[in-house]
């Protein structure tokens, strides 16, 4: 599964603009980390902020995947 994606990270007390276009799509963000999901091309797919267990972040990924 994970050669569907790429992690990338941005500095939140400088984020770059495409990174600050995509977080303010996370409904209620309110508390790092902000995880960000997006295509090939950039657009959102899905997020969320603040911290997860790692059966919730593969469960989101293999949602991601099928669809």
């Amino acid at each position: 599964m994970r050669e569907h994606f790429v992690g990338v990270a941005s500095d939140a007390d400088d984020p770059e603009d495409e990174v600050l276009d995509l977080a303010r799509r996370i409904e209620g963000a309110m508390m790092l980390p902000f995880v960000i999901f997006a295509d090939a091309e950039g657009n959102y797919l899905d997020g969320y902020s603040g911290v997860v267990t790692p059966p919730y972040l593969l469960k989101k990924l293999g949602e991601l995947t099928a669809s």
